[in-house]
């Protein structure tokens, strides 16, 4: 949120809900009970800015929900496994993993702030019906939210929907994903009836919910809920093209005419209002020198996964360069999109001697050594830079993806039709590629023959515009293909013509192209519940195989 978020002690907290350190850690004379908080609007500002706070959270989309937990058939983690243990980007980490409790720990907590605020807001006096109802739509939103994430990412969780009056109320049965989905979408569907939420233009930023941030991540949902493990069938398909389609009615929304800039926004905190093509963001304000004593509120984004540069200088900025690229995806690539430089590093800097670590080199002994480049260090606007933390956003939801969700959407139900095309050419077009067509043409179109041809090619232009951006896994399990998708990916470094050919550069890298992707099985698709969950709340189950 564009405001300063004060994080308020409450009274009641246990390990489940708990609030992040910062608040247990408040000194009792910051205290404020519930019953004496809630007075002005401010109060209910600030409650608000604690909830949306958990986005901002290197637990969430500042690393390890979208990088760490997130690893897919387009990129490999450049470490070898002995200096990957226990890892959450590796194959051998255990229900006792600290970062997945740790996330698990913010969305509940994220949940429980949303209980407490909508228990109290009718509290504070001299707030507009109006005005009240937004603030009840934006919570409301984001409980729902947080519960998506949750049983996205661990399938039966508890539905939270009233806050913790006593410490003891640990023991919560686990609901169903499918139940899950369903309360979500049903929730935000009321909250769009009854238009709780604001118009997008009515922000000067893209950190807060609107009301087609909320028919966009509808369509997402419905997505998933059309695709495996549920296959709920067609009226899911017809739901989540609805809502994507309110979005594109909407006219609030365009795509950005220059991909880089979408990314340097990012890294700049430029709140695009021009074309809001990134429609939702995970905002981060400030790092560790900067603003220091944010606890785990800071962002890893281009750090992790930037390219590689040891640097310590605020004119580039330091990248482990973690993130590299799969064949794969270079060659889904035409050599003429605009994307593909973006995407995968152009250049790389001198890591092996010191005196030059600022040195810039675009020769490489093969594809597979390029890093991730869609957030660049050298990029940051902020400054003193440092070495772990950087001060760039992360879009949760952008409008090209939503134009490809229309395009899926639609194929499924009627097919390779003008609607479909129309949705994936804005996106094609934007790259300076060629778009797709149905009909007879010449060389500046592509023909297509199908909804099955349709399907493959929706999906690759998903992969090439939405890489490294935390959704591809998620893609790859709801279309009932992750683990087949990954032992490929575990076979390519291999296969004839790609060991050596400036494709890998040798044995060492191709082991760690293979190591995690081969060790992928039905069982990731889940991430195991947290043993401190377990520890705490008889009544949890641990999920299949962990």
């Amino acid at each position: 949120m564009k405001k300063t978020i004060i994080y308020i002690g409450l009274a009641v907290s246990v390990s489940l809900f708990a609030a992040c350190s910062d608040l247990l850690d408040t000194n009792p004379k910051d205290f404020l009970s519930i019953e004496s908080y809630y007075k002005t609007e401010d109060d209910v500002i600030n409650s608000l800015g604690a909830i949306y706070s958990v986005l901002g959270s290197q637990n969430t989309y500042g690393r390890y929900l979208v990088i760490d937990g997130a690893m897919d058939d387009l990129c490999y983690w450049n470490q070898s496994e002995a200096d990957i243990i226990n890892r959450l980007c590796s194959w051998n980490y255990t229900p006792a993993q600290p970062h997945l409790a740790n996330l698990w720990n913010s969305l509940y907590e994220g949940i429980e702030r949303s209980n407490v605020l909508l228990e109290n807001i009718g509290k504070v006096d001299g707030l507009e019906e109006t005005v009240r109802n937004k603030y009840i739509g934006e919570t409301r939103f984001l409980r729902a939210y947080y519960h998506y994430l949750l049983a996205d990412n661990w399938g039966a969780v508890p539905l939270k929907m009233v806050s913790s009056k006593k410490v003891s109320e640990v023991n919560i049965a686990p609901t169903s994903q499918k139940e899950i989905f369903q309360t979500v979408v049903k929730e935000i569907e009321d909250i769009l009836e009854k238009d709780m939420l604001n118009p997008a233009d009515s922000y000067n930023h893209v950190s807060r919910v609107s009301t087609t941030v909320a028919q966009g991540i509808l369509a997402r949902i419905y997505l998933k809920m059309a695709g495996y493990p549920l296959y709920m069938g067609e009226d899911m398909y017809e739901k989540a093209l609805y809502w994507a389609q309110q979005v594109e009615l909407s006219h609030l929304h365009m795509l950005n005419r220059d991909y880089d800039q979408i990314f340097i926004n990012h890294s700049q905190d430029i709140q695009d209002v021009q074309y809001r093509e990134s429609m939702w963001e995970a905002n981060f304000v400030g790092n560790s020198t900067t603003d220091p004593g944010k606890s785990d509120k800071y962002s890893w984004i281009g750090v992790t996964n930037g390219i590689i540069c040891y640097s310590d200088k605020d004119d580039l900025g330091y990248s482990y360069g973690y993130i590299r690229t799969r064949l794969k995806l270079w060659d889904l690539f035409d050599d003429t999109d605009k994307r593909k430089m973006r995407s995968i590093a152009p250049y790389k800097f001198n890591t092996t001697d010191v005196n030059k670590y600022d040195e810039k080199t675009t020769s490489f002994t093969s594809i597979a050594e390029r890093c991730a480049a869609k957030w660049r260090r050298e990029e940051e606007s902020v400054k003193p830079k440092t070495k772990n933390y950087s001060t760039t956003n992360f879009p949760i939801l952008r409008y090209s993806d939503v134009l490809l969700m229309i395009a899926e959407a639609e194929n499924e139900l009627h097919g390779a039709t003008d609607v479909a095309l129309a949705a994936l050419n804005q996106v094609r077009e934007r790259a300076g590629v060629k778009c797709y067509t149905t009909g007879t043409t010449d060389d500046t179109k592509i023909t297509v023959t199908g909804a099955d041809e349709l399907r493959q090619i929706i999906r690759d232009e998903r992969a090439r515009e939405l890489c490294f951006e935390g959704i591809r896994k998620h893609d790859l399990i709801r279309w009932g293909i992750y683990v087949q998708e990954m032992q490929k990916a575990a076979a390519e470094p291999y296969e004839t013509g790609n060991v050596g050919n400036g494709r890998t550069s040798d044995a060492n890298q191709r082991t760690k192209m293979a190591a995690i992707a081969s060790k992928m099985t039905e069982k990731y698709l889940l991430f195991p519940i947290p043993q401190s969950e377990l520890n705490l709340n008889n009544k949890m189950k641990q999920n299949k195989y962990w």
